[in-house]
């Protein structure tokens, strides 16, 4: 959930292109997610990605329910 309240669903399947996200790739890693310092983080912060990236190319849960 943002601060604004929303809740929004990410694919991150484009995203397993770039180098950097290849070790999401791996079920095991993308389900060790947390929250470091405001970022959404995998393997001790060695793969971040900013909240702001998120809600922007978020979908609305309830929209993405729905359909």
């Amino acid at each position: 959930m943002f601060f604004t309240g929303e809740t929004k669903i990410v694919d991150f399947k484009p995203f397993l292109k770039y180098p950097a996200f290849i070790p999401l790739s791996d079920k095991q890693v993308f389900n060790s997610v947390y929250i470091e310092h405001g970022y959404v983080a995998w393997n001790d912060g060695e793969i971040d990605i900013a909240p702001e990236k998120l809600f922007e190319i978020g979908v609305d849960y309830h929209e993405a329910k729905s359909a």
